[in-house]
């Protein structure tokens, strides 16, 4: 059964969807810039490694709380 009302849920996926929408239309870009300052040297190697990551997950769990929120219904 769902888990509807104000949970905290609802506010904090409306926050998500946003950062998600962002992230996604800019994920390319990002991911260029972080390429860019590898190569520069401005990040080591292990921080690239960190960020695509990061962005990786990110990409899933938007799809995760996506799937959530039409359950939930918020």
């Amino acid at each position: 059964m769902a888990v509807t009302g104000k949970t905290g849920a609802d506010a904090i996926f409306v926050s998500l969807k946003h950062i998600c929408r962002v992230l996604t239309k800019y994920q390319t870009k990002l991911n260029a810039a972080v390429a860019a300052a590898a190569a520069a040297g401005a990040i080591t190697s292990g921080q690239q490694a960190a960020i695509n990551a990061f962005i990786a997950v990110a990409v899933a769990t938007c799809s995760a709380f996506e799937a959530l929120a039409t359950y939930a219904g918020f």
